[in-house]
């Protein structure tokens, strides 16, 4: 190694600091090359130790070195990851495998071991049995709360007992305490009798271990500790060490070496502060804060410093801040400058957003990213702790052709290979369920499945009528006793029986359908879902790449846990990888962009960009709340050693004052969040309210973005188009193409729907477009009515009782074939009981000229209109015969007939045209004759029958209502077959009893205000 330089040597300072917003890393790389001549002693740093807080930093720091080298070959330091406090991983220090250490237990068994004691507790003290979702749960808690023992040295499970004696607990608080022996008792003796130690336990033994080979045999060569915050026990231990070393330092982030002893004294008692860990690192070290100093080549700029004086103050503990005009003359005082000066320099380079709200604020931010690109070689990163921001901003940029993937990574239930097993592990608990096997089937991982399509759509939608691949293989081939929906050949009804015969072989295969298995222990689950994964795939697409390694680490963890818990149902397990799924992220090795950078605050320690943004800084969002202690009450944590959880809160302070000192950063922040009324982050509005101190109403002139504002920038973005358009123009579809000639037949329903929505049947019946029902949905009114109507029609039926109890049987056969569930009959059978009383009495009174009334009647008549044939069509629910030979045609409905107003108007014809075919002869086996009553039954909870006419103008005579209904029926054929004619949306929008299917079509809701769908049903 060459000489010592400026850094090294007996005399020289043994800790340093880098100041807020400088890219520590550069800048530390920057001064240790050059005092060591690295370009031209490029073996120089060769056995250095050097730790950084995290793996990212660790590579960052050696591009750094690799750079300040003038990117000349170096033989590099070895630089070890220390681990952060929020690291999901604990990497181990590397002397540790020198020493004789128990091994520390995996995290899934950890897990495990917690879940299962705390199954036991309850199984000993309340003979009950924990569900393992709780135990799991509970385990959870547990471990977080080790952890914090861990972290807290000076932890005393001791006193647990004396402090639920002593005060007066609920008691739940003393059931918890008595559980909390789990930890303070039985974990212990559990680790000493298997031989093992707690991850973090472990952590803290090797660092001492390690401290203590540093002290015995001191290397010679360089041992840096640089960037960490000295958080953890661990690293003081390691920092401690390393400051007894010839040429041991340390380099801390963004310590403030302005703060006096009555500064100092104050932030010690905040634990929130961001500054609070640095002192009481200096503390444990035993170093006077006088002896800390600054790291060669930071920027001294004197906006640079004001900045860093503001943020400092903005965050500093609340009693400190209570007077702001006297902290702000301070502040100008020391700077020698006037408070508006001081200020002005403090805010150059810093402005404030607030979005309206999280669409919003990723717009904003992405807009910024994207103006970054403008100037050459300029660099930007987003930093937020709101992974879904960060997703978001991620896909606005690609609208441009610019990828910068979010360096965190993504959840590995959204990536192909999690969101494949998660679904899968679902399926299995529910072979038969529409939703989930078409989910299965139709992922892109997925094996292609020929007929999937039409089993889809032919035969999965609407109500489900099975519970098992069996009993839907039955349902496809009794499908066609249901009215068909849509129409399907016997070639899809063939097609679909054999893809699930498929199914039903494939679960056979793999043992997967754990529908009917009740509890089943999680190994042999895990291992179902996995055969079942890969028997639909195109193996081994589940597994391959990054996200399919995590995927089989995912199943590994899940199965190492779920073994040290009794059986669980199999929903409990499907949940159990999804939970852990979601939970776990996963890297895509994806190539971040050159110039823009998404990170969190764990990936942006250490560094920096030109340009940087803040984003996400709501309350509860960043800094985020700490959880609450479930088993502890609050105020027994200092009384038991344990750390303060506001202690997280002053690290994430800690990180937003090194990140919002940078020259150029943006802070954003949304109105709104979740549809509800958001705050701003605390250290947002601190900070306005001391530049408004100090600058009055300039402040916002001051704060706001320089140029081009992007939140205006956004605005103009969305109207882009609209302003554009034509004066006239209208998002209103107004559609005239059609057939000619068109239309040439309609049912009389159909008449109904083009006077009150043109549009739904123009979309129907000229482009052919069809409404189908969702998967597994609910039953809709039109079965449920074919249904009712299925079972007056046999209740008429030649020697079978006419009781109110047998038509309440076949109503229920009827429903249940269509669909409906037992559960849904349960609740409404007394309704339908007291609905077959009435009808019953309603039946004897019907003159029916002692014949059998005909039921679901089909009928047509041909119509001239203006030298073009027209087909009117139409299918009574039931025709009757009086004993004068006239004809009574009675329509049911299972919601609101209409009334004679309605049909005056001209809007429901349907009554009217039927009478119109049945006095021409038109309906099969019924003899032309005179109409005499149009009669309504409203078959629902509350009944109700009428004849129709003789109110509302309406004529009282069936022949005379199906004269007025020719002639409107005439004119509006002959008005819809001009090509002119323009079919309108809903123009009669009160009288469309529910939505046809195609106001989604329409777009309705964005030009007619549309809310909500209409209700009701014609039956």
């Amino acid at each position: 190694m060459a000489s010592d330089g400026k850094l090294f040597g007996a005399d020289r300072p043994r800790v340093w600091t880098i100041p807020p917003g400088e890219d520590f890393l550069k800048v530390f790389a920057r001064a240790l090359a050059e005092d060591v001549h690295l370009s031209k002693h490029p073996d120089a740093l060769a056995d250095a130790i050097i730790y950084v807080p995290n793996r990212r930093s660790a590579r960052a720091l050696s591009a750094a070195l690799f750079e300040a080298a003038d990117e000349s070959p170096i033989l590099p330091p070895e630089i070890r990851a220390l681990g952060d406090l929020e690291s999901d991983e604990l990497p181990p220090v590397a002397e540790s495998s020198l020493i004789d250490l128990p091994p520390a237990l995996s995290p899934g068994k950890r897990l495990g071991l917690l879940a299962s004691m705390a199954q036991t507790f309850y199984r000993v003290n309340y003979e009950t049995e924990l569900p393992a979702s709780s135990a799991l749960s509970a385990a959870m808690e547990l471990s977080r709360l080790l952890d914090q023992a861990h972290l807290s040295p000076d932890t005393d499970w001791g006193e647990l007992p004396n402090l639920v004696k002593d005060a007066d607990l609920a008691k739940h608080w003393e059931s918890s305490a008595k559980f909390l022996e789990i930890i303070t008792t039985a974990w212990p003796a559990l680790l000493e009798e298997q031989g093992v130690s707690d991850p973090l336990e472990r952590r803290l033994k090797a660092a001492q271990a390690t401290a203590a080979a540093w002290l015995a045999h001191p290397p010679e060569a360089p041992v840096i500790i640089a960037g960490s915050t000295g958080a953890t026990p661990a690293g003081r231990e390691l920092m401690k060490a390393a400051l007894q070393l010839p040429r041991g330092m340390i380099v801390l982030p963004g310590l403030d070496l302005d703060a006096d002893e009555e500064a100092r004294v104050s932030i010690l008692g905040e634990v929130g502060h961001p500054q609070n860990v640095l002192f009481q690192t200096l503390n444990h070290l035993e170093v006077a804060p006088e002896a800390v100093s600054q790291w060669p080549g930071a920027s001294l700029a004197r906006d640079r410093q004001a900045r860093r004086r503001m943020i400092h103050e903005a965050l500093a503990p609340a009693d400190a801040t209570a007077d702001w005009r006297d902290t702000l003359d301070q502040l100008a005082g020391a700077a020698e400058v006037s408070v508006e000066a001081f200020a002005a320099d403090a805010l150059q380079g810093l402005s404030i957003i607030e979005a309206a709200d999280e669409a919003d604020e990723a717009a904003c931010v992405a807009l910024i990213l994207r103006e970054t690109l403008e100037q050459a070689g300029r660099t930007a990163a987003l930093i937020t702790p709101d992974a879904g921001l960060a997703r978001r901003v991620s896909a606005l940029l690609r609208r441009w052709g610019v990828d910068a993937p979010p360096s965190a990574g993504m959840p590995l239930s959204r990536t192909l290979a999690g969101s494949f097993i998660g679904l899968c592990a679902q399926w299995a608990t529910d072979p038969s369920d529409p939703t989930l096997l078409v989910s299965v089937l139709n992922h892109k991982l997925a094996a292609p499945m020929p007929g999937l399509s039409n089993l889809e759509l032919y035969f999965l939608r609407g109500p489900r009528r099975w519970t098992s691949l069996d009993g839907l293989k039955e349902s496809i081939r009794t499908r066609h006793e249901i009215e068909p929906y849509p129409n399907f050949t016997d070639e899809h009804q063939a097609e679909a029986q054999e893809l699930v015969g498929k199914l039903i072989d494939i679960f056979e295969a793999t043992g997967a359908d754990l529908s009917q298995m009740g509890d089943i222990a999680g190994g042999d689950g895990l291992e179902r879902i996995a055969l079942l994964a890969a028997a639909v795939s195109e193996t081994p697409l589940p597994w391959a790449g990054e996200d399919g390694a995590a995927a089989s680490r995912l199943l590994e963890f899940v199965s190492e846990v779920s073994s040290y818990l009794t059986p669980m149902p199999p929903s409990a397990l499907a949940e159990l990888v999804n939970s852990q799924a979601a939970q776990m992220t996963v890297s895509l090795k994806q190539d971040e962009h050159p110039n823009l950078f998404i990170w969190g605050p764990l990936e942006a320690r250490l560094q920096s960009a030109d340009r940087v943004i803040l984003a996400g800084l709501n309350e509860d969002v960043w800094p985020k709340r700490p959880a609450p202690d479930a088993f502890l009450p609050r105020h027994f944590r200092q009384q038991l050693g344990l750390s303060d959880p506001e202690d997280r809160m002053g690290l994430a302070a800690h990180d937003f004052a090194q990140l919002a000192s940078a020259p150029d950063v943006t802070l954003v922040y949304s109105a709104r969040r979740n549809d509800a009324p958001a705050v701003a982050s605390r250290w947002v509005w601190r900070l306005k309210t001391l530049a408004e101190g100090a600058l009055d109403d300039k402040a916002k002139v001051m704060l706001s973005p320089e140029g081009l504002d992007p939140l205006k920038l956004s605005e103009a973005l969305k109207q882009q188009g609209v302003d554009a358009s034509p004066q006239d123009f209208s998002v209103e579809p107004m559609p005239t193409m059609r057939p000619e000639g068109w239309p040439k037949k309609l049912s009389v329903t159909r008449v109904d729907t083009l006077q009150r929505d043109p549009y739904a049947l123009w979309a129907e019946q000229v482009i052919g477009l069809v409404k189908v029902d969702p998967l597994g949905g609910d039953l809709g009114p039109a079965p449920r009515g074919t249904a009712v109507h299925k079972a007056l029609e046999d209740f008429e039926e030649a020697g079978k009782p006419k009781t109110a109890d047998y038509l309440l049987e076949l109503l229920h056969r009827e429903l249940m074939r269509v669909g409906e569930t037992e559960e849904a009959w349960a609740a409404r059978k007394a309704v339908w009981a007291r609905t077959s009383e009435w009808y019953v009495n309603w039946r004897k009174d019907r003159d029916i000229g002692g014949g059998r009334p005909k039921f679901e009647v089909r009928g047509s008549i041909e119509l001239d209109l203006e030298g073009e044939p027209f087909r009117l069509s139409a299918t009574a629910d039931r025709i009757e015969m009086n004993s004068t030979g006239e004809i009574v045609i009675v329509d049911f409905k299972t919601g609101n007939p209409p009334r004679e107003k309605e049909v005056g108007a001209g809007l429901s014809q349907q009554m009217p045209l039927q009478a119109l075919i049945a006095q021409q002869g038109g309906y099969e086996k019924v003899p032309a004759a005179r109409v005499d009553q149009l009669h309504y039954v409203a078959f629902k909870a509350k009944p109700d029958a009428f004849t129709l006419g003789g109110k509302h103008n309406l004529p009282s005579e069936p022949a005379e209502m199906a004269e007025l209904a020719e002639e409107g029926l005439r004119r509006l054929i002959v008005q819809y077959r001009n090509p002119s004619a323009a079919f309108l949306s809903a123009p009669r929008v009160k009288f469309v009893k529910y939505d046809n299917g195609f106001n989604l079509l329409a777009r309705r809701a964005e030009w007619a205000g549309d809310t909500e769908d209409g209700e009701g049903s014609d039956g």
